[in-house]
């Protein structure tokens, strides 16, 4: 069965994690016991539907503020929660490896329009679709066709 999903950034806004938790499947993408103020701005990874509070936050008051980034897939929750897992570091040029915020749409956007089809391809396994918010309020909805990345009928800028 297929599912949309919220990769939320909490740090955005402090009403995020609360309303995460209110859905059926929500969990941290950092693992372990974690300090309460890291746990209330951390990642989190959440099924959400339509009738959801954070949904219904989101349309309401989320535009424009960088909650994160939609995804639509058919991987069961805690095979899809590993998966966003891998691509939380990500190693910079003089070997340091930081916090890749890729939940961050700003970040997403720019990212996967510069990416190879072969960094690209990891992304998309087990994913059919991305919905970002960008600039302006646009929807970009990637998905991968051909081995290239797409925004929505045409092929991404990079």
């Amino acid at each position: 069965m297929t599912f949309w999903y919220a990769l939320i950034d909490a740090a955005q806004d402090a009403s995020l994690r609360p309303l995460a938790m209110r859905c059926d499947k929500a969990e941290c993408l950092f693992s372990g016991e974690l300090d309460p103020a890291l746990a209330a701005a951390a990642p989190h990874l959440v099924r959400i539907d339509e009738g959801s509070p954070l949904m219904a936050a989101w349309q309401e008051r989320g535009a424009g503020r960088n909650w994160g980034i939609l995804c639509q897939s058919d991987v069961e929750f805690d095979a899809l929660r590993r998966h966003f897992k891998k691509f939380l570091n990500a190693r910079l040029p003089d070997g340091t490896v930081a916090l890749f915020r890729f939940y961050d749409p700003r970040v997403f956007n720019t990212y996967i329009s510069a990416c190879t089809p072969k960094e690209a391809a990891p992304w998309f396994r087990g994913v059919r679709r991305y919905s970002v918010e960008g600039e302006g309020g646009a929807v970009h909805d990637y998905r991968l066709r051909d081995g290239r990345v797409c925004d929505g009928d045409r092929p991404a800028p990079g």
